[in-house]
């Protein structure tokens, strides 16, 4: 029996991240504060589909999806989409 294929929608392991850990990669663009206020407004803004509920209650975030949901919060990423 095959195992099955993942899903389309699926996330690797290594492209989650703490918001800690996102913060420390780009220092110059983001802040923890920033995130913060992203993440509370996550089901308003479309952000909840780049976070995953982790264990012990943390909160992940796919850096990948982060990206996409980031470049379509400027008025030409805006536009295109």
């Amino acid at each position: 029996m095959q195992p099955e294929a993942p899903q389309g929608d699926a996330i690797a392991l290594d492209d989650l991240f703490t918001i800690e850990e996102l913060v420390a990669q780009y220092p110059k663009v983001l802040s923890i504060n920033t995130m913060n206020w992203h993440l509370r407004h996550r089901d308003q803004n479309g952000l909840a589909d780049a976070c995953v509920k982790g264990l012990r209650r943390k909160m992940l975030i796919s850096k990948s999806r982060f990206e996409r949901w980031l470049a379509t919060q400027t008025e030409a990423g805006r536009a295109a989409a």
